[in-house]
């Protein structure tokens, strides 16, 4: 807006998914866009590095045709990539519905995803290394439809990706045995502590005063208050 740029330009340099990509990720609908090169270049590159991902999974043998049961217990490394793929799944659907869209997030979460998936699918079964990239093309569809379809009909995905159902949350894949909680001392934050993610307020606090940063910044002695945020923080009073 107010700017003059064609798009068209950038459809003829970088194709119509680029052009579109960049759009919906600039700026929320309800805001002015403002134009910027560099950004364009940056999600040519995403693409690209999909388009990577999506090559090498298809020089291992992956295909996407009729999904693959998942093995009965997974890896560390699966369970990791499967939560980021769920996480990924719930964002964008709710990013997708309702009244106020948010394109821009969407394809944030899109990044995060791929970003995850780098490197890992190698690391993990067949199953869980389909299930993260058909997820992924199905998320992108909406954005870059020309790519995802490309992409699927090069995995054997069957028919068209704009035929398929929407990929649904598995709600034990975002399930995590362990939290990380924020150690402050004084309110200023300190360090990070990873625990059970079950663990009890007076656990949490127990630990907190045996880590190695409160033993550090208190110098040993006893706090006179400690605040204690299940899920998210313990802050030490000296």
């Amino acid at each position: 807006k107010y700017n003059g740029v064609d798009p068209g330009a950038v459809v003829d340099r970088y194709g119509a998914d680029t052009a579109r990509m960049f759009i919906l990720f600039k700026a929320p609908p309800e805001k002015d866009l403002e134009w910027d090169d560099a950004d364009v270049e940056g999600q040519f590159r995403f693409l690209q590095r999909i388009w990577r991902l999506c090559d090498g999974a298809k020089a291992s043998g992956l295909q996407l045709q009729s999904p693959l049961p998942l093995p009965a217990e997974l890896t560390p490394a699966e369970t990791d990539l499967r939560r980021a793929v769920h996480t990924a799944i719930e964002a964008v659907s709710d990013d997708l519905q309702g009244d106020e869209l948010q394109f821009n997030t969407a394809v944030s979460e899109l990044m995060k995803l791929s970003n995850a998936m780098g490197g890992q699918l190698e690391a993990v079964s067949t199953a869980v290394a389909q299930e993260a990239v058909r997820s992924l093309l199905l998320l992108l569809a909406p954005f870059a439809p020309h790519l995802a379809d490309e992409l699927w009909e090069q995995l054997q995905g069957s028919g068209s990706i704009h035929q398929q159902r929407w990929p649904e949350v598995d709600a034990s894949a975002l399930v995590r045995d362990t939290i990380t909680v924020v150690l402050q001392v004084k309110g200023k934050v300190r360090g990070n502590l990873e625990v059970p993610a079950a663990i009890s307020k007076d656990e949490l606090e127990q630990v907190a005063l045996a880590s190695d940063v409160a033993q550090k910044w208190l110098e040993g002695n006893a706090p006179k208050r400690v605040i204690v945020v299940p899920g998210k923080l313990v802050n030490l009073v000296p």
